[in-house]
């Protein structure tokens, strides 16, 4: 495995106190016995299955002659709804795939409704049987009833990264079971306008957002369908702007999630309300798959950051014209604008964050950061003021926990600058009016990093004094270059004398403020306390990226890590990224714990992580010539035991030297930084 190790001699080390080192990393399983979890409802539902005397009309021991896709078919007439479930299950989400499997057969086809589904397995990840079917592997086309397999039939391996793939199935849906309304749900990874996989075994291949409209519309057209009544994606970061604009001519209504989810997603037992053969809307069942999933989010204990929406897509032509009004202002906006822009999407709630802003999804609830340029810039105050209407108009319902409460249902792809922004963005074609918002932004930040930046007087250099609480930090900036800047930070470490470089532990938001002739401060807080991860074994520190709700008081920290699976101790694969999600009530209770792995390809979901694995937490290292990396400080690491880490606030021992770093940025991305070392009381 590809890992940068400093030595656990690192002046981090010794000055925050002795880790507990030992223990073989790659220990056999007689050191640390885990023992397999398994869903009670799964393991429910398939012991009602197996045990019941109606047997599925096909299953993947009665193998048919046909290869051709289209070999399951409801006799029944025409029914209310049919919703078809693509499940790219592929992939170590494949556990939660089949425990959705489960959900679906809680609620069950009748007369009145079909659920059809399409779910590819990996063969490594997870071993629950589905019924009869067993513990397959590959792909199983399953019409599933109440608590029992209608038919099915084998696939084999399918690539679901395919446009083709997903358009056999939709036409295969509706040809093969009519109905008075349709609705599609693709479920796996999410990344938002990149796509969603990715499908493990057939190369990482992923479906594009642009691969899903192929798709859908291949699909649609196959079976002589105009349009889907719903289209929903179960996965993180699909309640974009742009993933709707994808959408809307091929659905009436979108369900989908603006922040990451966690791995157990929707509750699939909700389609229950389609049985009765009520007229239900696609809206009415929108608003109920939120709904549910908000309840199903609090019965797990992770409704704290969650967010679901559902978007009337037919009227999204009032937002398209609004984002275009505002682009043709932003077109000729003056440095003052965006400013105003570039501050407001500091403010604005982030979904898909990380404290390496190169893992992060860049995407930024859109009615915040409307809501937050109109504060900012008058200006430009009707324009956004515009798009908050529409986006109300667009938006029928949408649920959102205490840390995502700001939520307003779609997000859009907004890079801190253009080292950031993502060139495969252009595939996507123009994005109304917000495809010249990003432009006339990053034009702008073009031509200011030509002129002189935002940077601290450094005659007058840090000012701080300590209270009960933590250090108070204070920077001043220099006459001219206040106007641009667009966010400010602390950031606090400890030096590694062997080579003079600084080892970051964390960061914090910082406030700006403007004195109006030009000049600013910056004003930090660091309350001087160190995370710590332990597997009960060995303990180790970690990067600590914190905000804080001031309403509720709770705490919600973004700690950067490694996984290592066992399987690849000895090989050169690259580690893998990511991100724990914690938050903390206002007394410092645990309240809310959930782990996320970033792919290369964009990709975010929540981590099915082997126990016998290896978690490294990492740290930003700065070297004297200003370069900085992420490493770890230990080459042990911790085991990935998830549920039995044990997570803890250190204080700092009286008399460490610290060092207190100030950063400020523009919007341009000059990044202009005064630090110094400070001995603690």
């Amino acid at each position: 495995m590809k890992f940068r190790a400093r030595s656990l001699t690192l002046a981090l080390s010794l000055a925050l106190g002795a880790i507990a080192c030992g223990g073989d990393p790659v220990a056999d399983d007689s050191e640390k016995i885990v023992e397999d979890t398994v869903q009670e409802r799964s393991e429910e539902i398939a012991t009602d299955s197996d045990d019941d005397d109606s047997a599925p009309a096909e299953d993947a021991g009665e193998s048919e002659s046909e290869d051709d896709i289209a070999s399951i078919s409801n006799d029944s007439e025409q029914a209310n709804w049919t919703v078809l479930v693509y499940v790219m299950g592929d992939n170590d989400l494949e556990p939660f795939a089949v425990g959705d499997i489960f959900e679906m057969a809680e609620a069950g086809s009748n007369e009145h409704l079909n659920i059809v589904t399409l779910i590819d397995r990996h063969p490594g990840y997870a071993d629950d049987e589905v019924g009869p079917l067993g513990n397959f592997e590959g792909t199983q086309l399953i019409h599933v009833g109440k608590e029992e397999i209608l038919q099915s039939k084998d696939l084999g391996e399918l690539n679901t990264g395919s446009a083709d793939e997903l358009a056999e199935f939709v036409a295969l849906g509706i040809r093969e079971f009519p109905a008075d309304r349709y609705a599609l749900i693709i479920w796996d990874h999410g990344a938002g306008w990149p796509g969603m996989g990715p499908d493990e075994t057939d190369g990482e291949d992923i479906l594009t957002l642009p691969e899903m409209g192929e798709g859908i519309t291949k699909g649609l057209d196959a079976a002589g369908v105009d349009r889907l009544d719903l289209i929903g994606f179960d996965a993180c970061l699909m309640g974009t702007f742009e993933v709707a604009h994808a959408m809307r001519d091929l659905a009436d209504v979108m369900v989908a999630s603006e922040e990451l989810e966690p791995g157990h997603g929707w509750d699939f037992s909700s389609l229950e309300v389609l049985r009765s053969g009520d007229d239900v809307s696609a809206a009415q069942l929108a608003t109920t798959i939120v709904d549910t999933y908000e309840a199903h989010a609090k019965d797990f204990g992770t409704a704290l950051k969650i967010t679901l929406s559902a978007v009337d897509l037919t009227k999204l032509d009032e937002l398209d014209a609004a984002l275009r009004e505002l682009g043709d202002v932003m077109e000729f906006a003056d440095s003052a604008a965006l400013a105003a822009l570039g501050a407001a999407r500091q403010d604005a709630l982030a979904f898909g964050d990380s404290p390496d802003p190169a893992q992060a999804s860049n995407a930024v609830d859109l009615g915040v950061l409307m809501t937050e340029l109109s504060a900012n810039n008058i200006s430009v105050r009707p324009e956004a003021d515009a798009v908050l209407g529409a986006l109300e108009t667009v938006v029928i319902h949408e649920i959102s926990g205490i840390a995502t409460s700001e939520a307003t249902g779609l997000s859009v792809y907004f890079p801190p600058t253009s080292d950031y922004f993502d060139g495969d963005y252009f595939d996507l074609g123009e994005v109304p009016g917000w495809s010249t918002v990003l432009n006339s932004y990053f034009d702008g930040g073009s031509r200011l990093a030509s002129t002189d930046t935002s940077t601290f007087d450094e005659e007058i250099g840090i000012e701080y004094f300590f209270d009960d609480s933590g250090i108070n930090v204070f920077g001043t900036v220099n006459e001219g270059a206040s106007d641009s800047i667009v966010s400010a930070e602390i950031l606090y470490g400890v030096t590694d004398e062997s080579d003079g470089s600084i080892i970051f532990i964390g960061e914090e938001p910082a406030e700006y403020t403007s004195f109006g002739d030009g000049t600013g401060e910056v004003y930090g807080f660091y309350d001087l306390t160190a995370l710590t991860l332990s597997d009960g074994i060995d303990t180790d520190y970690a990067y600590l990226d914190m905000e804080v709700d001031e309403e509720s008081g709770f705490l919600f920290f973004d700690v950067p890590l490694w996984y290592v699976p066992p399987e690849e101790f000895e090989t050169d694969d690259p580690y893998h990224d990511l991100v724990l999600a914690l938050t903390l009530d206002a007394e410092g209770n645990l309240v809310s714990e959930v782990y996320y792995e970033f792919t290369d390809d964009g990709m975010i979901g929540e981590l099915s992580a082997d126990p016998d694995g290896l978690i490294f937490p990492i740290v930003l290292n700065e070297y004297p010539d200003g370069t900085a990396e992420w490493l770890t400080l230990s080459e042990v690491g911790l085991y990935a035991d998830l549920p039995n880490l044990i997570y803890d606030l250190e204080s700092l021992d009286s008399g460490l030297e610290i060092y207190v770093e100030l950063v400020i940025t523009d919007y341009a991305g000059n990044v202009s930084a005064q630090g110094g070392f400070v001995d603690l009381p």
